[in-house]
């Protein structure tokens, strides 16, 4: 079958199969037809059979499901009536296009879809074969009667069909073929590719250089890398295997884990001293445990990790002792040096210039701030090191801060600046060290003098509910950008050039939050650029009635 001149040529029929694509050409489709000896004579015969088998295609479908659904293999195809009615319009459209006698691209690309379609629902060939079988044996029937005065036109037909419906079959074949190959080389892709996965997940965990251990939902070991094996001295997993968590560290919480087998939440602890079995001394670990979940989301384990962090909690702790020992022994030379320049000022060393006292003070200042500078350092110590002692007292917050409002308000009106204080009616005392309450307000004040502009406004409120008590320092200054929010309680943080927060240690406002911390407290930020800014913090009221 030769193409016409003007059409183009290599153009396909096809039927996609996911991942797939099996498609004949023109001249695939002429072949199969040349090797079936299917050709323009065929189709004007069973192009007589149009209008036959539309008068008939009932009949016919009626012929073919009664001997599917007489088997209990074919009949499981058709789960309800609403599948059996697409099957059987499939069917029909099927039929219908049987004798319309043009075999071409459009034709060919519907039949290789019947195979697509028959491999989707897991209809093996040696089913549908016996349906082709069927079908035939039925328009067989309909074409002798039909024909019954032409035996010759009977034959012609009969066999016109035939090759015809092999045609069909061989489209059908091949596509239900192809798309079961693809489908086994995909699983075998995808095996690999598991294999793959598996065992690069297993040489991570073998030799990640962290401890890490599989749980029941018992806390039973269930596997374990050998990192956590040179924990508990052991050099072989089956010695522990079966054995509770508890009993290899009985340092661990309990709660945690069960909480996180309970709720499946993680849970996580960072430099806790923990004892393993057979450790000659305690160590410090990182540790964090977190559930395994089913497909149902049911919780059918625990993984746990540890990171032995000794190393680093021991160096952390040189350097704090170091700084401690340093800033200690800062004090008494500073404070030297403070009380020989006093007693210069008062001219017990002679007679003083003006000009010589304006230097002197200035050193004298300079001084003064870096006492206040290595006292922080020593409260910071004495806060991380938990060595701080508060003394807790019944306070009046509304005198307190108001008399600390009252020692700032001339250096705010000496920059120009509104500063006030309001508080709730009938407030009651808050157990408190009211001298670090003070040192964490006098920060938040001062840093708002600093950065409020003349004109502006500071405001010190103090609020109370029936938990807390929350005392707030409201100002009219640059603000804060979102970026530098999160930062801004941190350890030795400085804002970048041009922020609000640059000139100093980088300790005011974590010592504030470890004070507050300390009390059982919280402290926070709100503030967004040029709107201004406030810094609050909140106290737990306490019967003290």
């Amino acid at each position: 079958m030769n193409q016409p001149a003007d059409e183009k040529p290599a153009k396909q029929a096809s039927v996609a199969i996911p991942d797939f694509d099996l498609s004949m050409s023109d001249e695939e489709i002429a072949g199969r037809k040349i090797w079936l000896e299917f050709g323009k004579n065929d189709e004007s015969n069973i192009a007589a059979l149009d209008s036959l088998v539309r008068e008939h295609v009932d009949e016919l479908l009626d012929f073919l499901y009664d001997h599917f659904l007489a088997y209990d293999d074919t009949a499981s195809f058709f789960s309800n009536e609403e599948v059996l009615k697409r099957a059987k319009a499939g069917q029909r459209d099927y039929f219908l296009k049987l004798t319309c006698g043009d075999y071409g691209r459009d034709y060919v690309a519907n039949r290789l879809n019947v195979g697509s379609t028959h491999y989707r629902i897991g209809l093996d060939t040696r089913w549908y074969l016996g349906a082709y079988y069927r079908a035939l044996t039925f328009l067989r029937r309909l074409i002798q009667k039909e024909f019954k005065s032409d035996p010759e036109k009977q034959d012609r037909i009969i066999d016109s069909l035939t090759k015809l419906i092999f045609f069909d079959m061989g489209l059908a074949i091949d596509t239900y073929n192809a798309a079961k190959l693809q489908a086994l080389r995909e699983h075998k892709d995808v095996i690999n590719k598991l294999e793959t996965e598996r065992t690069v997940t297993k040489s991570i965990v073998e030799n990640a250089p962290i401890g890490i251990i599989r749980l029941s939902v018992n806390f039973d070991c269930l596997e374990v890398n050998s990192e956590f094996l040179t924990f508990v001295g052991r050099k072989n997993a089956d010695e522990i295997i079966g054995r509770s968590i508890f009993d290899l560290c009985p340092d661990l919480p309990r709660e945690d884990f069960k909480e996180a087998t309970r709720l499946g939440t993680s849970k996580r602890a960072m430099a806790e001293r923990l004892s393993f079995l057979n450790s000659e001394h305690d160590s410090f670990y990182d540790w964090s445990v977190w559930p395994v979940r089913e497909r149902d989301e049911t919780v059918s384990g625990l993984v746990a990790t540890f990171a032995p962090v000794t190393d680093s909690v021991k160096l952390q702790q040189q350097r704090e002792d170091f700084v401690a020992t340093l800033t200690h022994d800062l004090k008494t030379p500073i404070l030297a040096a403070n009380r020989a320049l006093k007693l210069l000022m008062e001219g017990d060393f002679g007679p003083v210039q003006d000009s010589q006292k304006s230097i002197i003070e200035t050193i004298l200042q300079s001084n003064d701030s870096m006492y206040q500078m290595v006292l922080t350092l020593l409260d910071v110590y004495k806060y991380d090191s938990g060595a701080k002692q508060l003394a807790m007292i019944p306070v009046n917050l509304v005198e307190a801060v108001a008399k600390i409002v009252g020692e700032l308000s001339a250096l705010a009106k000496q920059k120009q600046i509104e500063i006030s204080c309001v508080a709730d009616d009938d407030l009651i005392p808050v157990l408190c060290d009211m001298d670090e309450i003070r040192r964490v307000l006098q920060n938040l004040i001062d840093n708002s003098l600093k950065y409020t502009p003349g004109g502006g406004s500071i405001r010190v409120l103090i609020q109370q509910d029936e938990q807390t008590t929350t005392i707030s320092v409201v100002d009219s200054g640059k603000g804060i950008s979102e970026e530098d929010k999160p930062k801004l309680f941190q350890r030795f943080w400085q804002a970048s050039s041009g922020g609000r927060y640059y000139a100093s240690t980088g300790l005011g406002l974590y010592l504030c939050r470890k004070i507050i911390e300390s009390h059982g407290g919280k402290i926070w930020c709100e503030s967004e650029p040029g709107q201004g800014s406030t810094f609050a913090f909140s106290l737990n009221n306490v019967d003290i009635g």
